[in-house]
């Protein structure tokens, strides 16, 4: 179920982006006009993609601290750089957190909107405490793989490896 809501949250401003795109092409290339929202839609969705991107890379095991420097290590360092490199990300996922409520909730109550279609700004700015949430979930989810297989799988392969 969590991981058909990151999905979905990664795919959806993505097609709008793809559609509005499209649409602004067609307006410039038919009708010389170019749709002045499309940029500020485009650059405001980019904020979701990128959150529910970083969520997904961290569910998929993608992200680079797990991967380059993780597989790089052996042993129980490995382990320490499991616990090291999940407590990095999940400090600033809290970061991310504090500063995209406060951002948030200040849009909110100033009554913000974008520029050119007027939507709450606040709607957008929600992704970065969303993205937070989903991020540390999904890092301490990735931090406890990381660890079983440093410490339980790596030790096996470390003695075929001799």
């Amino acid at each position: 179920m969590l991981t058909t809501v990151e999905n979905v949250l990664a795919a959806a401003p993505f097609a709008v982006v793809a559609v509005v795109a499209f649409v602004n092409v067609v307006s410039r290339y038919f009708l010389n006009a170019s749709l002045a929202f499309t940029s500020e839609l485009t650059v405001s969705l980019a904020v979701w993609m990128v959150m529910m991107g970083a969520v997904i890379a961290l569910r998929e095991g993608g992200h680079l601290g797990f991967s380059a420097l993780h597989e790089a290590a052996r042993g129980p360092v490995r382990g320490v750089m499991t616990v090291l490199i999940t407590a990095a990300i999940v400090a600033f996922f809290v970061v991310l957190l504090f500063f995209g409520i406060d951002l948030a909730a200040l849009q909110a109550w100033s009554g913000r909107s974008t520029p050119s279609i007027g939507l709450p700004q606040w709607l957008f700015t929600a992704a970065l405490p969303v993205g937070a949430v989903l991020g540390v979930y999904r890092a301490v989810q990735a931090g406890r793989a990381g660890f079983r297989r440093s410490t339980v799988e790596a030790l096996p392969s470390e003695e075929a490896d001799r």
